[in-house]
């Protein structure tokens, strides 16, 4: 006996099949990438507390001996190396956390570190205050003896006078301000092409170093911090 195959069904079986294919070519095209997105935009917003946290302790390096940029930028380094883990991971050949261990920890963060230094050009770490004007008002020769004009930080209680090129106090002058700019690579690809060279467009007279970040598929994060000083700072350190 022949058995005939109705017409409506077959209809119904392509379509279905057709329905597959849709939804797997828009969650290639759609869903793939946003997800990437929301977990690019999760892992910027821990690189942003860690920047944060970072130029925090280069401000604190900073106000404890005399506004030293060599120190600064070596406690920025540090903070923010842990972002830079997979670069430490690579030097002794490892893909994972569980390779970190106490024999290789010094040579992963070493690496790290390095890495970290090649995002963070020199004049990226900016002395916002004391300003030139600050050690015009307050600055007296250095009692240690040693060369330059430092301001001091002691009876700062009894000293309310207002500087006429700063008009600060001696206590406001003392207020070490930094300001750091990094580069962050972002790290899921098409994503960081997309966002880099979105914000270029939206930022067409961004400075040649932002430029160069956004050409590395990253994006510059600037951040500051403000920390009393408790060591004088010195004029050398404050061009």
């Amino acid at each position: 006996m022949t058995t005939i195959t109705p017409i409506c069904s077959s209809k119904k079986s392509n379509q279905q099949g057709a329905a597959s294919v849709e939804f797997f070519v828009i969650s290639l095209a759609v869903f793939i990438p946003l997800m990437m997105a929301v977990l690019q935009m999760g892992l910027f917003f821990i690189a942003k507390n860690t920047v944060n946290l970072a130029t925090f302790a280069a401000a604190r390096a900073g106000a404890a001996t005399g506004g030293s940029q060599l120190e600064m930028r070596k406690a920025f380094l540090k903070a923010v190396s842990p972002l830079y883990v997979g670069a430490g991971l690579g030097a002794v050949g490892g893909s994972g956390f569980k390779d970190v261990s106490s024999n290789n920890y010094a040579v992963v963060m070493g690496a790290a570190y390095l890495a970290a230094a090649t995002n963070l050009p020199p004049d990226q770490i900016t002395k916002l205050n004391p300003t030139a004007a600050s050690f015009r008002d307050f600055g007296i020769t250095d009692p240690n003896g040693g060369s330059g004009r430092v301001i001091p930080v002691t009876n700062l209680l009894t000293d309310n006078r207002v500087g006429g090129s700063s008009q600060q106090t001696r206590a406001d002058s003392l207020l070490l301000k930094v300001q750091i700019k990094h580069c962050y690579h972002m790290i899921f690809p098409v994503i960081d092409k997309m966002v880099s060279q979105t914000l270029l467009v939206l930022n067409p007279t961004a400075s040649l170093i932002d430029k160069g970040c956004y050409a590395l598929d990253g994006i510059p994060i600037a951040s500051q911090a403000v920390v009393r000083m408790t060591v004088p700072p010195l004029a050398g350190n404050f061009p």
